[in-house]
């Protein structure tokens, strides 16, 4: 497996903090890898530190088998992150006219043609960027992003700011850049049910460190099955459980419902719970959601 992205014991720190701690991190070429973790727990600085934005306190960075030096890797590298600098003066055209320029690409105007098509720019005309709705201005920093185009894309929050069609659009570009093309997908997404649609990989990243890597597989087969049960008195239920049916493997959810992951029997929960004067509302068997795996692994599941 060849690896487009290694990072071993990246840091790095603003005033004493640690925004990315000793994160190890491996993104196989040719993947689309959702990056994923809560407000603050180090994407944004992660994605800083694999585009050369911003230096390593400590650690390594490696881009397809090379030492990432300050600067970036090129045209290799297409990067969307935050504002993506646009000009506010400059229509969407002239945005990419003038990126193409900084690249050195050979043919600008077909190129600039090319990623305002891909990105659903071709009829903005002259109108100046600073009057772009959000959703526009994250399009044509996906539209600079793919200028020259590149072997690996950092896409942080691509989707931010765009309409559902809007949003299927990108996740239907992204599939035909990594199936057609072999280009590797960095991606951040804060709605985690579209980023299921189309990451064939993932890592969890919580205050700085990565929780874990995986594939989009295996990450279905680790969804398990538990019973749901809503009770007016989660925890009387859940300590009736424990003494009388031996049962450890449960969480309580913040809405009150009692989720049970030992294996059981639902009728003889029932039974022990109506024999401990518990009422039972309701009960049966689901499968985890992968968001909720996602939350539960970020630390955030209490907070949903």
């Amino acid at each position: 497996m060849q690896i487009a992205v290694r990072t071993r014991g990246l840091c790095k720190r603003y005033h004493g903090k640690a925004a990315a701690d000793h994160l190890d991190m491996q993104v196989p070429q040719g993947e689309i890898y959702g990056f994923i973790g809560a407000n603050g727990a180090g994407k944004s600085t992660t994605f800083k530190l694999l585009a050369g934005l911003a230096n390593p306190t400590a650690g390594q960075i490696e881009i397809f088998g090379q030492p990432l030096h300050q600067g970036g890797c090129g045209r290799r590298v297409g990067i969307l992150i935050e504002d993506a600098g646009l000009y506010g003066s400059l229509s969407a055209a002239d945005n990419c006219l003038l990126q193409a320029k900084l690249l050195g690409l050979d043919d600008e105007k077909t190129a600039v043609g090319r990623v305002l098509a891909q990105t659903g720019l071709e009829h903005m005309g002259r109108k100046a960027a600073k009057h772009f709705s959000m959703g526009q201005r994250r399009r044509l920093g996906l539209a600079l992003a793919l200028l020259g185009s590149p072997d690996l894309l950092l896409l942080d929050e691509p989707t931010n700011g765009l309409d559902p069609e809007g949003i299927r659009d990108v996740r239907l570009l992204l599939q035909q850049l990594q199936a057609e093309h072999g280009v590797t997908i960095v991606v951040s997404s804060h709605i985690l049910g579209e980023l299921e649609k189309f990451a064939t990989c993932y890592g969890i990243i919580r205050d700085g460190r990565m929780v874990q890597e995986i594939t989009a597989a295996e990450l279905s087969s680790r969804c398990r099955a538990y019973i749901a049960l809503q009770t007016p008195d989660p925890h009387r239920a859940a300590a009736l459980l424990e003494d009388k049916l031996h049962l450890h493997d449960y969480t309580v959810r913040p809405e009150g419902e009692l989720r049970i992951y030992d294996p059981a029997d639902p009728a003889r929960i029932n039974a022990v719970l109506l024999d401990g004067g518990v009422a039972v509302q309701s009960i049966g068997t689901h499968r985890q959601e992968l968001e909720d795996y996602f939350l539960q692994m970020m630390g955030v599941e209490n907070h949903v």
